[in-house]
């Protein structure tokens, strides 16, 4: 009889416990399966970069071979961060961005006294918001190789 009752018990727990853990989460709300809600989700950032936080490197040899990534997007109008990986190990580097792309001008972005990073380093270059428009980003010291182009908007 102990036995009967062990095997009862442990049958509703498991009940219990697939209940809860199973199922959809309409299940007891009497939804027929059509969705009336308004919320929607946010698409993920593409992998060029569309999103706040961009990220170039500057891989081994970048003076000869440029940056890894060579195009990247932000949003207009908001204040974005670049995090600079300088993996070159013991070469200067940095990232400056020019409206167009003409890189004669000044730059409308360029780290503080436009300031080198000796890989391997990390730096976080905090962006203020650029309007909609194409940039071309370069790096100081070798700015005919390490070029690429931001496309904000």
């Amino acid at each position: 009889m102990k036995a009967k009752w062990m095997t009862l018990i442990f049958a509703v727990v498991l009940a219990m416990t697939l209940a809860a853990c199973g199922g959809s989460d309409d299940a007891g709300t009497g939804d027929t399966g059509t969705d009336t809600s308004t919320e929607t989700e946010s698409a993920p950032p593409d992998d060029t970069g569309g999103s706040s936080e961009l990220t170039i490197t500057a891989p081994v040899d970048a003076a000869n071979a440029g940056f890894t990534e060579t195009t990247l997007s932000a949003p207009a109008d908001t204040p974005f961060t670049i995090t600079f990986n300088n993996d070159d190990d013991g070469i200067p580097h940095n990232v400056q961005i020019f409206e167009g792309d003409d890189t004669s001008a000044t730059p409308v972005f360029a780290p503080e006294g436009n300031a080198l990073i000796t890989g391997p380093d990390t730096a976080v270059y905090e962006v203020p918001a650029l309007a909609a428009g194409t940039y071309t980003y370069n790096c100081l010291s070798h700015p005919t190789t390490m070029v690429g182009t931001l496309t904000v908007g």
